[in-house]
């Protein structure tokens, strides 16, 4: 899917080449504004001061000239960009307050640009925009319609059936768009049953011919949606459906069974009936971890 198509292209690019910032917005936190920049921005700080001394200082030293005593806003903000700083840290943030957050995207501007300054482009990709809070949207969009830095490439991935015509994040991409950037999409299409067969052939190993009764069904009930494909397969072999002949040493199928099993249309109802195929004491665990929320 999206984010196995980012995963592709982050293996292609080299870290002495490249920055690359990755973040996720979740459905429950949408309360807490800019949660999946932040994040971003935090694992590219612990990543920085992993690496070595000399690259680390460079940064630095190229932060601290551009942001000046705005980064004290900043650090309180984004804990982690506190190693970038050498403001005092003690101001209270706020990012509810429309002044609070036109701050934080002018002082966020100023952070990118002097990461650009290191001498590194910057890739930053921002998953399930479909969720994104209002802030983060601004946020978003003035980073990309920032003309001062030209080595910023953004990456949102989102669920198109998800996001119609109305919707806080189109209307963002049209105002993108009427400020001269050009917007790249990219549609993540359903497999076709031809990939399906090749999919299910290389993973069991055996001939396109011999496993297409077996395609023929899995795509019937996926219609070829690739998580569907896979969740659908996986839980086959758990429920022993699909299982490896020891004595002839080749995968079969219970091509009745697998007909008759119902799979949800949606990946909500998906998750929900893995979670009920877990034993009861298993289900009571994640019942109270989720009660825990984001920690």
């Amino acid at each position: 899917g999206k984010s196995a198509l980012v995963k592709h292209f982050r293996q292609s690019l080299s870290t002495d080449n490249a920055t690359f910032l990755w973040g996720k917005f979740e459905p429950f936190q949408q309360m807490e504004p800019l949660s999946a920049i932040i994040a971003a921005f935090t694992n590219f700080c612990q990543e920085m001061t992993a690496q070595n001394k000399e690259s680390f200082r460079e940064t630095r030293a190229a932060v601290q000239e551009v942001v000046h005593s705005s980064g004290a806003f900043l650090g309180n903000l984004i804990p982690g960009l506190r190693n970038f700083m050498d403001a005092p840290l003690n101001e209270a943030v706020m990012v509810d307050g429309m002044e609070a957050q036109n701050r934080f995207k002018f002082v966020l501007r100023l952070f990118v640009r002097a990461m650009d300054t290191a001498a590194k482009p910057i890739v930053l990709y921002l998953d399930d925009l479909q969720w994104a809070d209002p802030a983060s949207l601004e946020l978003i969009s003035s980073l990309i319609t920032d003309k001062e830095n030209r080595s910023l490439l953004f990456i949102g991935s989102y669920r198109e059936n998800e996001v119609n015509r109305v919707h806080p994040l189109n209307l963002h991409f049209q105002q993108i768009e009427t400020s001269g950037v050009p917007i790249t999409k990219i549609g993540i299409d359903s497999l076709k049953r031809a990939h399906v067969n090749e999919l299910i052939s290389d993973s069991l190993g055996m001939s396109s011919d011999v496993v297409q009764p077996l395609t023929d069904i899995v795509y019937r009930k996926t219609f070829g949606n690739v998580l569907f494909v896979l969740q659908f397969l996986k839980s086959l072999f758990d429920e022993g459906l699909l299982r490896f002949s020891s004595d002839i040493k080749i995968w079969e199928w219970d091509s009745t069974a697998i007909e008759s099993r119902h799979l949800s249309n949606d990946a909500v109802g998906l998750m929900s009936q893995k979670i009920l195929s877990f034993p009861k004491e298993a289900q009571y665990s994640l019942k109270m971890v989720a009660c825990l929320g984001s920690v």
